[in-house]
């Protein structure tokens, strides 16, 4: 493995660990989430190409006005991520990613500390912290009676609207202005009812003075009692000052890191700014197939029907 892999198992706390076939079951309590995301070796957070798209333009998609509204008075859209897209891989197209999602939402589930706010950060850009902050949305809401919220609170460069192919206003931005209520800014996606979306929105004020406020802070007591989880992607740790001010109303932080791209110093202090009572867990994420999984064929056991026998 890379050297920020060899780095991050040598941790006091050692929040790191290869999570093999045999353990999806139920796990034993830890004090951290721990889970190996595999994907192909590409920049998730960079701009997507325009070529092979399902993207349906701009003046097409629903408006405040069009779309239909549930009980709780959110709009419901349809979510059309492009065809490259690496999100929400839980429709059989992808069962290896699918399933370390999955392993992750069983860790999470089972944390002692049962968070229920979680900032999702990294040590820099290009890491995939808002395709798995979707994805940990996304494979929670997949549980009955579960209502899951993705909050778009990197208001410098918010990408979850465009990822998943919604408007990215009104959002974050105009509730915390006043600019409209908090139902007419949250989505319900169509495609997956339990799903929720809070878009970054558009802002000409420093993000720092909307997350320094009052208004993000009760928000953020509200969220907590209309939804079960709430997960927050967020910008870069230590870059500007909006990490802090997000992760202060959360329960904890989940930190993504892509391994032979995330530059080693700087994850490691990211880490160590993390408050120890804070960090539930690191995400490794476009990981190279490790050679004990390979011999083990073990995603084939769950993607293979099984072969009738010739004798």
């Amino acid at each position: 493995m890379s050297r920020i892999y060899d780095a991050l198992k040598q941790t006091e706390n050692s929040v790191v660990r290869m999570i093999e076939g045999e353990q999806v079951g139920q796990p034993a309590p830890s004090d951290h989430i721990e889970a190996v995301v595999t994907a192909e070796p590409e920049n998730l957070e960079a701009p997507l190409p325009e070529a092979e798209t399902e993207d349906i333009p701009f003046a097409e998609q629903s408006s405040i006005n069009a779309a239909p509204v549930s009980e709780y008075g959110y709009r419901i859209v349809k979510v059309r991520a492009r065809a490259t897209s690496p999100v929400l891989p839980f429709d059989g197209s992808d069962r290896r990613t699918a399933e370390c999602y999955r392993i992750l939402r069983t860790n999470f589930l089972h944390h002692p500390a049962r968070p229920k706010m979680i900032a999702v950060s990294s040590a820099g850009s290009g890491d995939g912290k808002t395709t798995s902050s979707i994805n940990f949305a996304g494979v929670l809401a997949l549980k009955q009676d579960v209502q899951v919220l993705l909050v778009d609170a990197d208001l410098r460069h918010g990408s979850v609207a465009p990822r998943l192919g919604i408007d990215a206003s009104p959002g974050l931005a105009e509730v915390l202005t006043g600019q409209c209520s908090l139902e007419d800014a949250i989505i319900q996606t169509e495609n997956l009812a339990n799903l929720h979306v809070l878009p970054a929105g558009r802002t000409s004020t420093n993000p720092v003075e909307l997350l320094d406020s009052a208004a993000w802070r009760g928000m953020a007591q509200d969220l907590r009692g209309r939804f079960q989880f709430v997960i927050v992607d967020t910008t870069p740790i230590g870059i500007v000052a909006d990490y802090d001010l997000v992760q202060v109303v959360c329960d904890g932080t989940m930190v993504v890191v892509r391994p032979d791209h995330t530059d080693r110093q700087a994850c490691m202090k990211a880490l160590q700014s993390i408050p120890k009572d804070k960090l539930l867990g690191v995400l490794l994420n476009s990981t190279p197939d490790w050679f004990l999984w390979r011999s083990r064929d073990y995603y084939g056991y769950y993607g293979n029907s099984p072969q009738p026998s010739k004798s």
